[in-house]
């Protein structure tokens, strides 16, 4: 695989304002893991070429070997240990900005699923399957390295929208997967959260509003939040709001009144302020740069 540069944010080309970095690795020390468990900041999706290594992802152990698959998603704690003198993996490190406009701009996967992968993020593929892999991380790195190009990071969203949901459609097509989703009594306070964020972020982004709902104190659910997810419950409350006026705002015949008004706020510019002080950039400013048009500065 050809030796390529990182794609970086340019806030000039790329019409974005924060700090992101997205690319395709081979060299094993670019993993952000090691054997200290940490919550990842960045997601992986990556195919094993050779050797062994144990992942460990929130206590769920996998001995990865050649062929397999291995996608975990960002906010995951993990950590990589008994890593063989021969290992490697062709990867991608997903910045988790990166991730989350990704998936709001495709159908919000449920629940379910993201506490199915937490325990089965790796699968084994056969030889056909890893080239094909092999042959999107080239097409990746096609389009990572094309020059000074505004659709740059979009068209890479693009991309990684049909991977994640090959992803879930083979999660959907699996009978078995809602029997493999077990859970803890921690887990189940994590997942009842999530589905009353999912049904009344439009309502209050308040964590007291949703600790009385659960009949639980404000304190404990932000104690068990944090602890089972790396993340205080007041987070996940903004970044679903955030992930739902991302994809609002890509449908261009609904104005940001209506955007506003869809999502409970008092007016357009409380939404602006919010949406600034969570992303760095306006609500018009981010619909800009999903449907900026026509000249190109080359």
């Amino acid at each position: 695989m050809e030796k390529n540069q990182p794609y970086k944010q340019d806030k000039v080309f790329d019409n974005i304002l924060e700090t992101e970095e997205f690319n395709v690795y081979t060299k094993i020390d670019d993993l952000p893991l090691d054997e200290n468990p940490m919550y990842l900041e960045e997601g992986i999706n990556g195919i094993c070429t050779g050797g062994s290594a144990l992942f460990n992802v929130f206590g769920n152990k996998r001995r990865i070997v050649s062929n397999d698959l291995v996608v975990i998603f960002p906010f995951q704690l993990a950590s990589v240990t008994e890593i063989s003198s021969d290992f490697s993996m062709t990867f991608l490190k997903v910045p988790k900005s990166l991730f989350m406009d990704t998936i709001s701009g495709i159908c919000i996967p449920t629940l379910d699923f993201f506490f199915y992968m937490r325990k089965n993020f790796s699968t084994p593929l056969y030889d056909e399957e890893c080239q094909r892999f092999i042959h999107f991380c080239n097409i990746l790195i096609f389009r990572i390295n094309l020059p000074r190009n505004l659709f740059r990071r979009e068209s890479i969203m693009q991309l990684l929208r049909v991977f994640y949901w090959d992803i879930y459609v083979s999660y959907k097509r699996n009978p078995k997967a809602a029997e493999l989703v077990k859970y803890t009594r921690k887990e189940k306070l994590l997942f009842d959260f999530f589905c009353l964020v999912i049904e009344f972020h439009t309502v209050s982004r308040d964590v007291a509003f949703y600790a009385k709902k659960m009949c639980v104190s404000a304190k404990h659910l932000t104690m068990v939040i944090t602890d089972m997810s790396g993340r205080s419950a007041k987070d996940w409350i903004i970044d679903y709001s955030l992930l739902e006026i991302k994809a609002l705002l890509r449908d261009s015949d609904l104005e940001i009144k209506e955007v506003a008004s869809r999502t409970n706020f008092q007016s357009n510019s409380v939404m602006t302020r919010f949406f600034r002080e969570h992303t760095g950039m306006t609500p018009s400013e981010y619909r800009e740069r999903i449907y900026v048009k026509n000249e190109i500065d080359l």
